[in-house]
């Protein structure tokens, strides 16, 4: 999601001596200070995690401990955890597939009538109200599809199995709220026989291969820029023989986490004279395709 570029509509608040105040008049004055504070937010610093928000959990835990911490949505404003909460792990034992289920801790905004009741005061030849809310946020296990970028923060990620962590907590794909100071890059390369291929297809029409490559080791707090190249010889043994494949790479759907490496496969030249290679032939070849991926990302 974009940060919210509206502005509110606001009107400067004034007293005089004698005036007669009503909650009204000074609960127009919090939220006026309030809009100012969060038009103030999301225009100069950048939504995220600022402080804290320490999420532990390890494999075999059923349950992990959020610290308290400070965090800014997408429409600037303040996520408030003031003490330790106690997240039960969800209950489930696995995926449709029965792979471990994922599942992502969020810290979401509450709105006031969401807010517990602090304190409440009796009226004067009136009836009483609140005068205190609590000041928290909702914090929430959600599915990837559930989860409403810069609205809803991700503290971890979690690998859920019989009501239990699989692995550790993944803390890669927090995002900080303060940018780096200075670029932060990290590079790796896949191992030919982890690189697991498949075809890519566009409009139906098969043009060419591809791979989800992980970089969660890298620890990136935001999405990097990804530069990659395919390593591995680039004649193949096809059915019609010996073939040069010409390969042009592209990144998608990149993250902190990893990117998708789409590798077309333009007409290129084989042993034997020029020809078109079809991608359709690789696809016999994707289990023993001796290619990695080499890739470089820089976040800041």
């Amino acid at each position: 999601m974009s940060v919210r570029t509206d502005i509110p509509e606001l009107l400067r608040i004034q007293f005089f001596n004698g005036q007669r105040l009503t909650a009204a008049d000074l609960t127009e004055l919090q939220r006026a200070n309030r809009e100012l504070r969060w038009l103030h937010n999301r225009s100069l610093h950048g939504w995220g995690i600022g402080i804290g928000y320490g999420v532990a959990g390890e494999r075999g835990d059923s349950a992990v401990t959020v610290a308290p911490g400070y965090a800014v949505d997408c429409m600037g404003r303040e996520l408030i955890l003031t003490g330790t909460v106690v997240m039960t792990v969800p209950a489930v034992a696995a995926a449709s597939d029965g792979s471990p289920a994922v599942f992502y801790l969020t810290a979401t905004y509450k709105e006031d009538p969401a807010q517990g009741v602090a304190e409440e005061r009796p009226g004067v030849c009136l009836p009483g109200g609140t005068v205190r809310l609590t000041e928290g946020p909702l914090i929430a296990w959600r599915e990837q599809k559930d989860i409403t970028d810069g609205i809803d923060i991700i503290l971890a990620q979690a690998t859920v199995a019989n009501c239990q962590l699989d692995s550790p907590l993944n803390l890669a794909v927090r995002r900080a709220a303060r940018p780096s100071q200075q670029p932060y890059i990290a590079a790796g390369q896949t191992l030919p026989s982890a690189t697991v291929w498949s075809m890519k297809f566009e409009a139906g029409i098969a043009v060419g291969i591809t791979t989800r490559v992980d970089t969660t080791q890298a620890r990136f707090q935001a999405t990097p820029v990804y530069f990659a190249h395919v390593m591995g010889a680039r004649t193949l043994n096809t059915a019609q023989g010996p073939q040069f494949a010409a390969t042009l790479v592209a990144i998608s759907q990149p993250s902190p986490g990893g990117f998708s490496c789409d590798v077309y496969l333009p007409a290129g030249a084989s042993a034997t004279g020029s020809v078109y290679l079809d991608a359709n032939e690789i696809q016999p070849l994707l289990n023993t395709l001796p290619w990695s991926v080499v890739w470089v990302g820089i976040e800041g």
